[in-house]
């Protein structure tokens, strides 16, 4: 029975591209664990490293905390951080994992200290007092802001409070970054490939902070989604029907190479060629026998397919294990022929071209 094709000449809309670009936090299973992410605030926010940044990062941070509570040796002081003192500073030391502090940065020139705690998934429960008096601690240093950066803002409860000068978003940080006017001019003109390669880490570490690599167009979405639906509603029986005899034939062409392969292995015995390694096996619309032949170093496969684009029998050639230097050679057999026929036209063939491997090897 002839299957109904209508339904392929339905012109669907382009599939939507990949909604999560190349991100290097993304791909290392532990990139999130918290010492990553502490390493990679320390790596930013300090103004002397290699990152060709300056006090960028660490400004945008001082900048969000601008009005928030200074802590002294009883908690809050009831004085206001003012930022801008202390924007453009290269005088901050820049420490993580200080006595459990997720991030101390330190401006003795200034008596200020920040205590940076980073929270990605867990709750707020550290001794928010403990970290502030180990600051407090530091020579020079008689002021401290306490500070969370959190996906979300978080509120230190009871009598931790007191010690809690604000809490800050990644989205917030992230927004403050891009408002610099000093990041434009990195990016329209980096310095180096080390600023190069710092700008395009912050833009991965923020988005990736953020989620901004998960925002898709949803409407670009809705719209394939409701044309495949639509398609479904008018020819769901003929897609159903294609899928199936699409099925069927790739179970054909598996089932076929199968029955080949104990005869070919007889075959190539009978004829004296040793195989080193071999596979079996296929892919959609291809099925094959692999041969690797040591001495020569070259491969050969039986392939069987329904590509309109390949022969329906032919013979796969490529140097070592590699598919280099690769070529195909058509067995001039239709699917009719016998498993015998196609068996010894196959090594037949091979044992030829192996005759020119050899021939070419003494040659050269």
């Amino acid at each position: 029975m002839a299957l109904d094709l209508s339904f392929l000449a339905v012109p669907l809309g382009a599939a939507p591209p990949p909604t999560r670009s190349v991100n290097v936090y993304d791909i290392l299973r532990e990139g999130w664990r918290e010492t990553r992410v502490d390493m990679t605030l320390l790596f930013f926010l300090d103004p002397n490293e290699r990152h060709g940044l300056a006090s960028l990062v660490i400004d945008a941070l001082l900048s969000l905390l601008d009005g928030a509570d200074l802590i002294g040796a009883l908690g809050r002081t009831g004085v206001q951080f003012d930022s801008g003192s202390y924007l453009g500073s290269d005088e901050w030391e820049i420490g993580s994992q200080v006595d459990y502090i997720d991030v101390l940065a330190i401006n003795r020139t200034n008596g200020l200290a920040l205590v940076l705690e980073n929270k990605i998934s867990h709750v707020l429960n550290n001794p928010l007092d403990v970290y502030a008096r180990r600051a407090l601690a530091e020579e020079g240093i008689d002021s401290v802001l306490v500070v969370t950066l959190a996906p979300q803002h978080r509120v230190a409860p009871d009598t931790q409070a007191l010690w809690h000068s604000r809490s800050i978003t990644y989205a917030e940080l992230g927004a403050q970054i891009r408002y610099s006017s000093d990041l434009v001019d990195h990016l329209l003109s980096p310095v180096d490939l080390n600023q190069r390669r710092s700008l395009d880490l912050l833009q991965q570490f923020m988005e990736a902070r953020t989620e901004g690599w998960s925002m898709t167009d949803n409407a670009v979405e809705a719209a394939r989604i409701d044309e495949w639906r639509a398609l479904l509603e008018e020819h769901g029986e003929a897609v159903s029907r294609f899928l199936t005899a699409r099925s069927n034939i790739e179970r054909t062409l598996r089932a076929r190479i199968r029955r080949l392969e104990p005869l070919i292995d007889a075959e190539l015995k009978d004829a004296g060629l040793v195989v080193g390694w071999e596979s079996h096996s296929g892919s959609k619309g291809v099925a094959w026998n692999a041969y690797h032949f040591p001495d020569i170093d070259w491969s050969f496969e039986l392939k069987l397919s329904v590509r309109p684009e390949n022969p329906s029998i032919f013979i796969y050639e490529y140097r070592g294990r590699t598919y280099r230097d690769e070529s195909i050679h058509p067995l001039d057999l239709s699917w009719a022929a016998t498993d015998a026929e196609i068996v010894a036209e196959f090594v037949t063939r091979v044992a030829h071209l192996i005759a020119e491997r050899r021939a070419a090897s003494t040659a050269g």
